[in-house]
C-alpha cells in the first residue's frame, strides 16, 4: 500500500523485470531491496468475502506480520482500480486466531518476490510470482500512475484487472490455485 486508506492501483504483466527496473531507476525512482513476501488470504467457508470482493489478508515479510483488509474494487476506464485498504502491524499467531474466531479459514497462500521503486508518493512494486510470471503494480495518485505508465510504455503490458488469486485460478484451475509458493 502506497499510503493512506484509499488505494489506487494499476497492475500490468512485465515480460522483462530487469529492464523495467533499470528504466524506473533512470527515471529517478528509488529502488528498494527485493523482499520475499508470504500472503495468506482468509474467507468464510462459503466464500462470503470473495463474493463481495473483500479481502482479509495476513502478510509476512522477514518475520514481521501485517494484517490487511481491503474493500471492493471500483474499476476505472484507464485500467486503474480504487478500494479502501487498511493495514497494520500485528502478531501473526494473534491474527490467525482472530480470523478463526470470526469463522474465517485460510483459503489461499501466495509467495512473491517484490521490489518497490518509489518517487514522489508513487510506488511501483515489481512482483515475481511462481507460475504466473512478473507483474508491476503502480500505486498512488491516478495522474502519477498514468504518467509513469507512459514513461515505461513497451516494458509493461495492458492493465490487468484481476488480482493474483483470480489470475491463478484462471491460469491454473481451482485445485492448483490454493497455494503458489517458490
Amino acid at each position: 500500500m502506497a499510503g493512506g486508506v484509499d488505494e489506487v492501483e494499476s497492475k500490468h504483466p512485465v515480460p522483462d523485470p530487469a529492464a523495467l527496473g533499470a528504466r524506473l531507476a533512470a527515471l529517478g525512482f528509488e529502488p528498494g531491496p527485493v523482499r520475499e513476501q508470504l500472503d495468506e488470504y482468509y474467507d468464510t467457508p462459503g466464500g462470503g468475502l470473495r463474493g463481495q470482493d473483500l479481502v482479509a489478508r495476513l502478510r509476512v515479510v522477514a518475520g514481521a506480520a501485517t494484517a490487511g483488509f481491503k474493500g471492493p474494487r471500483t474499476h476505472a476506464e484507464d485500467g486503474t482500480y480504487r478500494r479502501i485498504e487498511v493495514e497494520f502491524p500485528a502478531d501473526a499467531a494473534t491474527v490467525r486466531a482472530a480470523f478463526a474466531a470470526q469463522g474465517l479459514t485460510l483459503v489461499w497462500r501466495l509467495a512473491k518476490r517484490r521490489r518497490e521503486f518509489r518517487r514522489d508518493g508513487l510506488v511501483v512494486a515489481v512482483d515475481e510470482l511462481p507460475l504466473l510470471g512478473a507483474y508491476a503494480e503502480f500505486e498512488g495518485p491516478p495522474a502519477q500512475i498514468a504518467a509513469a505508465r507512459d514513461q515505461v510504455a513497451g516494458l509493461v503490458g495492458r492493465p490487468e484487472p484481476r488480482n493474483y488469486a483470480e489470475l491463478a485460478k484462471a491460469r491454473l484451475g481451482d485445485p492448483d490455485a490454493r497455494e503458489l509458493l517458490f
